[in-house]
C-alpha cells in the first residue's frame, strides 16, 4: 500500500491548525488511486478533515489528531474543489441531524458518498474532540461530531482511543458494510450512532462514556459482541432488524452526561461535575423517530450471555406515537437471553402500539433489585401481545410485580420466580414509571 505522510504535505507539531496540510495528504492519496495517509507520533491539531474513497487515515504509536477548540473550523467541506457538496438549503421541515451538510452534522472527520475507507489506529494513538462547545449545537452546547459519515459503504474503524467527542463519536447514516473494532471511547456523547444503516459489526470495544453506548435507528443486521458499554445513559438505545447484542458487560461511567453541566463549564470544555449522571439508564432502550422512513418491521432483537450492573430500569420501550425518541414504528419483538441485571431501582417499561404489539421474552435472566426498592413494581406495560418470563430468577422484591394497563396483553411465567400481574388503569402505569409516557418536541 502507498503510504502519504502527512509531515511531507507540510503539517508540523505545534500550536497552530495543521487541516491545510492533512487535507492534502488525504486529497493526494485519492488522486493517486488509493492508500495510506500516516499520521505519526506527535500532536496535529486540526479542524475539520474529509476523508475519501480508498483512503485509509492510519495513526501511528504516540499519535494524537487533536480538534480544535473553536467550532468555525470545522467548515471546511464545504469549499471542496475536489468533489463538491450539495450545499442546498435545507428545508425548515427538515431536522438538522437529518441533512447531511447542516451545522449538526459537522465533524472532526466526515465523508459523504465515499467508499472502501478506514481510520485505524496502532495501540498508543489518539483522537481528541477536545469537548469543542458550539452554542448553537445541539442542546445549545454540544459541538461537531468525532465522525459524521453519509451514504458510504465499506467502513473500517479499528484500533484507536477516541477521547472527548463534542457530540457523538461515530454519527453513520444511510451506509452499509461497517466494521468497528478495538476501540476505546472515554467521555464525550454517543460512541457508534448508525441510522438507516445495514450490516454494522462492532466488536471488542471499551466504552466509558456519558452518553449511550451504541444507539440509532433503521437498520439491518447488526452485531454487537465482546464489548464494555459502560455509560451514564443507555447501553443500548436502539431500533432496527435482526440486531444481536451478546457477551457484553455495562456498568457505571467514570465520565459523567454533560448537560446538566453549568454554561460556563461546557464553554471550557469541562468534563462533569456532581450535577452529571454516571448510571446507567437501561441496557436497553427502543429508539426511533421521524428522521428516516424505517424500511423494515423492529423485530429479532436479541440480547444474550450479557451482564448489566446498577441499572435504573429493566427495559425501557415506551411508544406512545409523541414521544421525542420513540413515535415512529413500534418495536415488535425483543428477546433478553442468559443475561444478567443487577441492582434495579426504578420500574422499566414496555409500552407499545395498540395496533402492533410487541413480545418481550425474558429467558434464563438474572434480576436483583437495589436495597430500599424491593416494593417498586417491576414493569409498567401497555399495548403489548405477550411479555414472557422463562427460567429467570427475580430476587429482592417483596412481590416482582408488572402493571398492566387495561389495554395489556398476556404476562406468561415459565418455571420462574413467581410475579404478580395487576391490571390497572393506564394513568396508574404512568404514575408507576419515573418518566411516564411524555411527548417532547424534536429539535435536532
Amino acid at each position: 500500500m502507498k503510504e502519504f505522510n502527512i509531515c511531507d504535505y507540510g503539517a508540523r507539531v505545534c500550536d497552530e491548525l495543521q487541516t491545510e496540510a492533512i487535507q492534502k495528504a488525504i486529497d493526494t492519496c485519492f488522486q493517486a488511486g488509493g492508500g495510506r495517509v500516516v499520521i505519526p507520533c506527535g500532536v496535529f491539531l486540526t479542524g475539520g478533515v474529509r476523508i475519501r474513497s480508498n483512503v485509509e487515515l492510519y495513526l501511528q504509536s504516540g499519535a494524537i489528531l487533536k480538534g480544535s477548540r473553536n467550532w468555525q473550523d470545522y467548515f471546511g467541506f464545504t469549499e471542496d474543489k475536489l468533489e463538491p457538496v450539495d450545499m442546498a438549503e435545507k428545508p425548515q421541515d427538515i431536522c438538522a441531524s437529518a441533512w447531511p451538510t447542516s451545522r449538526w452534522c459537522n465533524a472532526l472527520i466526515r465523508a459523504i458518498d465515499a467508499h472502501n475507507f478506514a481510520v485505524i489506529g496502532e495501540k498508543g494513538s489518539y483522537i481528541d474532540g477536545v469537548n469543542c462547545y458550539d452554542p448553537l449545537g445541539e442542546q445549545k452546547f454540544r459541538g461537531p461530531h468525532g465522525m459524521s459519515f453519509w451514504r458510504c459503504k465499506d467502513i473500517r474503524l479499528e484500533g484507536y482511543t477516541f477521547m472527548h467527542s463534542a457530540n457523538w463519536f461515530h454519527a453513520i447514516f444511510q451506509s452499509q458494510n461497517i466494521t468497528v473494532r478495538n476501540i476505546t471511547f472515554l467521555g464525550g456523547h454517543d460512541g457508534v450512532d448508525v441510522r438507516t444503516c445495514d450490516n454494522v459489526l462492532v466488536e471488542n470495544c471499551s466504552f466509558n462514556i456519558g452518553d449511550d453506548c451504541i444507539a440509532g435507528f433503521d437498520n439491518h443486521n447488526v452485531v454487537v459482541r465482546n464489548c464494555i458499554l459502560n455509560t451514564g445513559c443507555h447501553a443500548v438505545r436502539f431500533g432496527g432488524n435482526n440486531v444481536l447484542i451478546e457477551n457484553c458487560t455495562s456498568g457505571d461511567s467514570g465520565f459523567g452526561h454533560r448537560r446538566s453541566l453549568p454554561d460556563e463549564a461546557k464553554k471550557n470544555g469541562l468534563l462533569t461535575d456532581k450535577t452529571s449522571r454516571h448510571v446507567v439508564q437501561a441496557p436497553f432502550n427502543y429508539y426511533c423517530d421521524f428522521r428516516a422512513e424505517i424500511r423494515r418491521p423492529a423485530e429479532n432483537i436479541t440480547i444474550r450471555n450479557s451482564t448489566f450492573t446498577n441499572c435504573c430500569e429493566l427495559i425501557r420501550v415506551e411508544f406512545d406515537g409523541h414521544h421525542q425518541w420513540c413515535c415512529n414504528r413500534p418495536l415488535r419483538q425483543i428477546t433478553y437471553e442468559n443475561c444478567s441485571v443487577e441492582g434495579l431501582y426504578q420500574t422499566g417499561m414496555i409500552w407499545s402500539d395498540e395496533n402492533e404489539r410487541i413480545t418481550c421474552h425474558f429467558k434464563g435472566v438474572h434480576i436483583t433489585c437495589r436495597e430500599g426498592c424491593e416494593a417498586l413494581p417491576l414493569i409498567v406495560a401497555g399495548n403489548f401481545d405477550r411479555i414472557i418470563f422463562e427460567d429467570c430468577v427475580i430476587e429482592g422484591y417483596t412481590e416482582p410485580t408488572v402493571l398492566v394497563g387495561t389495554d395489556g396483553g398476556e404476562v406468561e411465567v415459565i418455571r420462574s420466580t413467581p410475579v404478580s400481574v395487576k391490571r390497572v388503569s393506564i394513568e396508574e402505569c404512568h404514575e408507576a414509571h419515573p418518566h411516564g409516557l411524555v411527548p417532547h418536541p424534536l429539535n435536532v
